[in-house]
C-alpha cells in the first residue's frame, strides 16, 4: 500500500467515530435527530469548535438551519454565509473558505462543502476552523460527509413517499364524499377542511357564479373570515378570483398583499390578512363555475405541486356543483310537476338518482 493511500485511511479512533455516526444516522427518525449528531462528529472529526447545516428550502423540509457549537452572537453572520452561498453554489465546486470578523471567531474560516442530490445542490455544511488549524480535510471528514449525503437523500425520499401518501388519502376521501353526496353545501364543507389540513392553510373557499354569470358568492367558506364571507357577493370581473377564472389558469401568489389585482374588500371588513393563497378555476366542460382558494399556507410558500394536486380536486368539486345544479332543475321540473308545489317539503332526500322521489316510488308501489 502506498504512503498516500495510508494518509487516506482514517485512524482507529476516526473509524469507531464513523461507526456511531453510521448507527446514529440509521436510527434518526426525522431531519433533527439526523442533522445533529452528525454536525457533533464532523466537528470532532475535523477538530472544530462548531458546525452548521443549511439545507435549500422546499415544500419537504420544514427546518432547513441546524448548528452545533456556534456562539448566539455569530449566528446571524455564519447563517448569512451560507445562504448567500447556497444561492450560488455549483454541485460540483467548493467555494473557498470564509473569513469571519464575528467575535468570538474573528479571523476564522468557514470551510463550506456543497450537498447534492440529482445533480442539484440541496444544501451544503459548514465546518469553523481556527485561524492556525489545518487546511486540508481528514479522511473521515470526506467520508462522514458522503455518508450523511447519501442518508439525507434517504431521507427526503422518505418524506416525499410519505406526502404523495398523503395527497392520495385526500384525494380518495374527497371523491369518496362527493360520490355519496346527498347534502352539496355539507359536502364542500367536509372538503375544505380536507383541503386545509393537507396543505396546512389557515382558510379556504368556493365562490361560485350566480345565474346571469356576473357575480361571485361564497357558496362554502372556512377560517376565520367565514361569518363574513358566508353569502357575500362581488362582481365576477374583480379579484385574484375575477383574474383567474377569465385566464383559466391556476395561480399560486406569494405575496397576496402586492399585487394589484388582490380584491381587500374582505380583509378589511373581516380583520383576516391574507398573505399567500392558490386560485383555482372550477370548469366543468365548458362551463365556467367559479374558483377554489386555499389561504395563508403555515409553513413557507406555496410551490408548483400544491397547484397541481388543488387541481385534481378541483375537477372532482367542478362537476360535483354542475350535478347539484342538475339535481335542483329535476327536483323543480320533474317532482313538483307531478306531486305539486308542496310535495317535497320536509324531505331531505327529494330524489333517488335520477329516478322520481322516494315518496312518490312509495306512493305508487314502486318500492319494496
Amino acid at each position: 500500500m502506498s504512503a498516500l493511500a495510508m494518509q487516506e485511511r482514517p485512524g482507529a479512533e476516526e473509524s469507531l467515530l464513523l461507526l456511531d455516526l453510521a448507527e446514529k444516522m440509521v436510527e434518526a427518525r426525522d431531519l433533527r435527530e439526523l442533522a445533529e449528531p452528525f454536525l457533533g462528529g464532523m466537528a470532532t472529526l475535523a477538530q472544530a469548535p462548531a458546525a452548521v447545516l443549511l439545507l435549500r428550502k422546499n415544500p419537504l423540509l420544514m427546518e432547513t438551519f441546524f448548528q452545533v457549537g456556534l456562539a448566539p452572537e455569530a449566528l446571524p453572520t455564519v447563517a448569512g454565509v451560507c445562504e448567500a452561498r447556497l444561492g450560488c453554489l455549483s454541485p460540483s465546486s467548493q467555494p473557498p473558505p470564509e473569513t469571519l470578523a464575528v467575535p468570538p471567531y474573528a479571523g476564522a474560516c468557514l470551510h463550506l462543502y456543497p450537498l447534492v442530490r440529482l445533480d442539484c445542490t440541496v444544501g451544503l455544511l459548514g465546518i469553523l476552523k481556527g485561524a492556525l488549524s489545518p487546511s486540508s480535510d481528514p479522511c473521515a471528514v470526506r467520508k462522514a460527509l458522503a455518508f450523511f449525503n447519501c442518508a439525507l437523500n434517504r431521507r427526503i425520499d422518505e418524506l416525499e413517499h410519505e406526502r404523495q401518501i398523503s395527497k392520495l388519502n385526500t384525494y380518495m376521501n374527497v371523491s369518496s364524499m362527493i360520490a355519496q353526496a346527498l347534502d352539496l353545501k355539507d359536502v364542500l364543507e367536509a372538503v375544505l377542511y380536507f383541503c386545509m389540513e393537507s396543505f396546512g392553510v389557515e382558510a379556504a373557499s368556493v365562490l361560485l357564479l350566480d345565474y346571469n354569470k356576473e357575480n361571485f358568492r361564497f357558496y362554502s367558506a372556512e377560517g376565520p373570515a367565514k361569518p363574513v364571507l358566508l353569502m357575500a357577493s362581488f362582481p365576477a370581473g374583480h379579484g385574484l378570483a375575477g383574474a383567474v377564472l377569465a385566464s383559466q389558469q391556476a395561480e399560486f401568489i406569494n405575496d397576496v398583499q402586492h399585487d394589484p389585482r388582490f380584491f381587500k374588500k374582505f380583509d378589511q371588513e373581516s380583520g383576516f390578512v391574507t398573505r399567500n393563497m392558490i386560485v383555482v378555476p372550477l370548469t366543468a366542460g365548458d362551463e365556467k363555475i367559479g374558483v377554489l382558494q386555499i389561504l395563508n399556507k403555515f409553513e413557507g410558500d406555496f410551490q408548483e405541486d400544491d397547484l397541481l394536486f388543488l387541481g385534481t380536486i378541483a375537477e372532482e368539486i367542478a362537476f360535483a356543483i354542475r350535478n347539484g345544479k342538475l339535481f335542483e332543475v329535476v327536483v323543480k321540473s320533474y317532482c313538483k310537476q307531478r306531486q305539486g308545489e308542496n310535495s317535497c317539503r320536509g324531505c331531505k332526500r327529494p330524489l333517488g338518482s335520477w329516478t322520481p322521489c322516494v315518496k312518490y316510488r312509495e306512493e305508487a308501489g314502486l318500492l319494496t
